[in-house]
């Protein structure tokens, strides 16, 4: 969902050129809401700045009607504190308009695939904002495996890959992951990792 039609068509032409099938289009928060409830994609791609409403707004009513739906946030804006905002919304991606297609791309897979993705972009941002306010920083309250869980999904890794390359569980790994979140105060993955890169917990 993209209100520049320019953008929007080279999106689309970069999607199914890599074989992914584009089943709607819109330019508006109103038009992107039906179209995305009418479609049912496996991603939903969201500008955070539309003409007629916030993609986070969009976002947050989205997953208020159906929790399953894996929305991809993207942005032109690097305030570290609008990605924390928009991450808190419950998208499970975020990516940087100024990042490389390639980047777009791998955070399109890890959402299809019920991942996590954060822009490595993203990631810069807050762990620079984090070491400016360093003397304010909480102590820390991940564990060293926690912190290590979060890293590989912030890379994209689904939880059944990190199970395999951890030689741990499935079920161990969300334990991991849930234990994380709680302690961070958030409701999706996603949003765990920014908290954590904000707080200077990762080093990723």
């Amino acid at each position: 969902m993209e209100d520049h039609p320019t953008v929007r068509e080279g999106l689309c032409l970069v999607l199914e050129r890599e074989g992914f099938a584009v089943v709607g289009r819109a330019g508006t928060a109103e038009a992107g809401h039906d179209a995305i409830v009418a479609a049912q994609p496996s991603v939903a791609l969201v500008d955070v700045d539309l003409p007629d409403g916030s993609g986070v707004e969009l976002t947050r009513r989205l997953l208020r009607r159906d929790g399953r739906f894996g929305v991809l946030l993207y942005t032109g804006m690097e305030d570290p504190q609008v990605l924390e905002d928009a991450l808190a919304s419950g998208a499970r991606g975020f990516t940087l308009k100024t990042s490389d297609p390639r980047t777009m791309l791998n955070a399109v897979r890890a959402v299809a695939a019920g991942g996590t993705f954060v822009d490595p972009g993203v990631r810069d941002r807050l762990r620079a904002a984090a070491a400016d306010g360093a003397g304010a920083q909480p102590e820390r309250v991940l564990t060293a495996r926690e912190r290590e869980i979060l890293a590989h999904l912030a890379e994209g890794r689904s939880i059944e890959e990190i199970a395999a390359e951890l030689v741990l569980s499935v079920a161990t790994i969300r334990t991991h992951v849930r234990n994380a979140m709680g302690k961070l105060g958030t409701r999706t993955r996603a949003h765990a990792i920014v908290v954590a890169l904000r707080r200077g917990e990762l080093v990723l």
